[in-house]
């Protein structure tokens, strides 16, 4: 039995057994919507960078060891006001709070403070109030070692050359002024500017911060629920008992003259995806009620919503299997639905344009079915596998989300035609019959036919030319990547971002891991110090004056700071400093390793970074590894030294590096696939090139339209090149198809008015149907989402624009020429 016959019996089966079919679709379709709606977001490196990378790997070393991406408390008034008050209190109970640990005996604040104890999420936290207790504990340590070991007089000659030489002139206490002033000012610059080393507690004179590292294993939940309590707990104002002034109840974190911001890029990326869904679900309704109503006017057959609950109901499975196979929502995958539904919509109405065709004829409708399946369920057939081929060619990508968006097309183009073939065939069946079939009226594909042939050659010419003054612009469109500018500006997490770098200058962290078989070796640590510096210096954190403001950088903790005052680095300074240090001082630059009670193998060197563009971000990646040199070498890090770049704006910026170099060379292995496909189906050079000739135009026609109205690309709609040739292959393969069944002895013209007249409406209408839903993403108060409407609207009027005239130009133009 051939493939023809063997479509046609499914259908009529389909047909002769519609409400079992209709019902197992409805419960297949409805089940697996349900369980798309508990589909979690992943904005996780996974999705960026393959896991066999080196910065993907270094970035969860890094993790494992030290925790996530920092969340920032940012403390905001004037810091000696902050830190030589009693606000110095406050700032302790709430880094108490914030890290969830609770001393033995004790209990936690109720709200926000209990249950983050309860659910322990974080790893680290570093803050004003914490460093500085820190310091009193380590300095009384260090004094009882003394007092143990050197006679009474020789320490208090030392404790009085101790107070001379720094002004304090009683015991050191976090309401010490004199030694807070000392810990925490540069004495030499104006009064207030605290030291440059200790800009990662304290960026300026107007602001100090809490850094907070959550462990690295919580799921996106519970991730979300730490950021919340964190938040609540800044937020806090009730007046509470143990945190009594005076004998009167008090808030116990609001501060006096100052206030909070919490940032930081879990906030950002937490608050974002977020808004994100939210929108997306309140716009996608919206869309589906104006490509219904569109639907309604532009598609002149019964059940003509059909299409579109067809379309729905593919979407809905592939996102339920995609949640079956634990699969998560990215960006990519968003961009999922426009492609899916525009396509899914074509072949049911492709299928119901065929089935009324038969049933005209006054078939019934298992035989209508039968027949509509049989003419036109090959050519459909032959489309969703070319389509199927381009979308294959995606695995190719560099980058996982993109590979993850082709392997979901697939499934969905797939899952659309089964569903049309047989739900489709189904539901029409069961429609009541016609009175009488109007006759087609002339509309816009004949008008557009009568164009294209009258002058094949300008058409193409033109056509031409357009699509290469696209390639050749399309290179200069503009890609935008900073979050502050694809996010809703009434985001709080996105003006909370913009506080953060206003008032620090830093709104990230990009990490340096480094891993030595010994770390403390001399040689380390001092590779460590100048590398340290070197990289500053190149971004503008130098001089008299650094400010963090004015740099491209800022620095942060790392074990050099320690381990080099100034003078020689030998092993017998280190091991002297090192036992002096606690595990706390050295958590955030070289974890104490629990086996050997040593320093173990990994230290970070962090810098703080501003929010920029990915290109920009790129480049300072690149300067910053240019910084570390060859392992061995001369500048370079001792050998068996290992270091990697590390953290998540280095994966968002190489991520955004690939995407951009790749989208070309993807969409010609697209095309490639797509004619090796109809190639071997068709077994003709010239069959196979007719679909392909408005596919290519296409494409140059999109990046034309989009470089004439300056809409910027986004990460969201970078990976919508393939929608062109999705759209364009599979009108093209249909028209084109038929008219190769209309072909008869009164010619090519007649062939091409007959295979519009009663296909191209049908092209036409799903085309329109795609652009009117998708259209309404262009009021989304969202610029990424707004981007994307834009965007997915001028590719789908791009592939329509191909079929209408560039295909049966060049079908006339190929046929003159036989």
């Amino acid at each position: 039995m051939n493939i023809p016959r063997r479509l046609g019996a499914v259908a009529a089966w389909a047909a002769r057994h519609a409400r079992i079919v209709l019902a197992v679709a409805l419960v297949l379709a409805v089940g697996a919507a349900v369980g798309a709606t508990r589909i979690p977001t992943d904005a996780g490196v996974g999705t960026l960078v393959d896991s066999d990378t080196s910065t993907y790997q270094a970035t969860q070393r890094v993790r494992q060891v030290f925790g996530e991406e920092p969340v920032v408390v940012l403390a905001q008034g004037d810091l000696q006001r902050l830190i030589l008050t009693d606000n110095i209190f406050r700032l302790l109970r709430l880094e108490g709070c914030l890290s969830g640990k609770v001393p033995e005996g004790a209990k936690p604040l109720p709200g926000a403070c209990a249950e983050l104890a309860e659910l322990d999420p974080v790893e680290f936290l570093s803050g004003p109030a914490t460093f500085l207790n820190e310091a009193v504990v380590q300095i009384d340590a260090q004094l009882q070692r003394l007092a143990q070991h050197v006679p009474a007089e020789r320490l208090q000659e030392f404790l009085l050359a101790v107070a001379t030489k720094y002004g304090i002139t009683s015991a050191p206490s976090i309401d010490n002024e004199e030694f807070v002033a000392t810990v925490v000012f540069d004495l030499s610059r104006a009064r207030g500017t605290p030291k440059a080393r200790l800009s990662y507690l304290f960026p300026n004179s107007h602001s100090a911060q809490i850094v907070i590292r959550l462990k690295p294993d919580l799921s996106q939940d519970d991730r979300h629920r730490a950021i919340g309590l964190i938040e609540a707990a800044v937020a806090e104002t009730a007046p509470r008992q143990a945190c009594a002034e005076n004998g009167t109840a008090a808030p116990c974190f609001v501060l006096k003259g100052g206030s909070y911001v919490v940032s930081g890029a879990p906030v950002v990326v937490d608050g974002l995806s977020r808004a994100l869904k939210d929108a997306l679900l309140i716009l996608f309704a919206v869309a589906l009620v104006v490509m219904a109503l569109t639907l309604a006017l532009v598609f002149r057959s019964r059940l003509r919503l059909l299409p579109l609950a067809i379309a729905l109901a593919a979407a809905a499975i592939v996102f339920g299997l995609l949640g079956l196979a634990g699969g998560s929502l990215t960006m990519a995958s968003i961009a999922v639905l426009p492609i899916l539904i525009g396509l899914a919509v074509d072949y049911a109405i492709q299928f119901q344009a065929r089935f009324d065709e038969a049933e005209s004829t006054g078939l019934p409708g298992a035989e209508a079915a039968r027949a509509a399946a049989t003419s036109g369920g090959p050519t459909i057939a032959i489309a969703c596998l070319a389509t199927a081929a381009g979308f294959l060619a995606l695995q190719l990508s560099p980058t996982p989300m993109i590979r993850s968006f082709g392997r979901l097309l697939v499934a969905g183009v797939l899952i659309a035609f089964v569903l049309a073939l047989t739900a489709g065939s189904a539901a029409l069946s069961r429609r009541p019959k016609s009175p009488r079939r109007t006759a087609p009226r002339r509309g816009a594909p004949e008008r557009l036919l009568s164009l294209a042939v009258s002058g094949p050659q300008l058409v193409l010419g033109i056509g031409l030319a357009l699509a290469v003054i696209g390639w050749g612009v399309g290179t200069q469109i503009k890609t935008v990547s900073d979050v502050r500018s694809l996010a809703p500006q009434n985001l709080p997490a996105v003006r909370d971002l913009d506080t953060l770098q206003e008032a620090t200058g830093v709104s990230g962290e990009l990490d340096v891991s480094v891993e030595a078989p010994h770390l403390t070796d001399p040689a380390t640590i001092e590779w460590m110090a100048a590398f340290k510096q070197r990289v500053l210096r190149a971004n503008g954190f130098s001089g008299e004056d650094p400010s963090c403001l004015d740099a491209e950088v800022c620095p942060g903790p790392a074990l050099s700071d320690f381990l080099t005052r100034g003078g020689p680095v030998t092993r017998q300074g280190i091991d002297a400093t090192l036992s002096a240090l606690s595990p706390y001082a050295l958590r955030q630059v070289a974890p104490i390793d629990p086996r050997t009670g040593e320093v173990g193998h990994d230290a970070l060197i962090s810098f703080g970074i501003r929010a920029q563009s990915l290109q920009d971000q790129q480049a300072l990646v690149d300067r910053v590894r240019s910084e570390i040199g060859t392992p061995g070498s001369e500048g370079g890090p001792p050998a068996g030294v290992e270091v990697r770049l590390a953290g998540l704006p280095v994966i968002a910026a190489e991520s955004a590096t690939d995407l951009s170099s790749s989208r070309y060379w993807l969409a010609l292995a697209g095309l490639v696939a797509v004619a090796l496909v109809l190639l071997a189906v068709y077994r003709s050079f010239l069959r196979a090139l007719v679909p392909l000739v408005p596919t290519v135009l296409a494409t140059g026609w999109a990046s034309l339209l989009l470089w004439l109205t300056g809409i910027p690309l986004n990460p969201m709609s970078a990976a919508l090149g393939a929608l062109t040739i999705a759209i364009a292959t599979e009108f093209g393969v249909i028209l084109a198809g038929r008219f190769q069944e209309e072909r008869g002895e009164d010619g090519v013209e007649a062939a091409l008015r007959r295979a519009y007249a009663r296909t191209g409406a049908a092209v036409l209408a799903s085309g329109a149907t795609a652009v009117a839903g998708f259209a309404v993403l262009v009021a989304s108060e969202i610029q990424m989402l707004r981007d994307f409407g834009f965007v997915t609207v001028i590719d789908l009027f791009a592939a329509l624009a191909g079929v209408m005239l560039v295909l049966p130009a060049a079908l006339v133009w190929i046929e003159a020429r036989r």
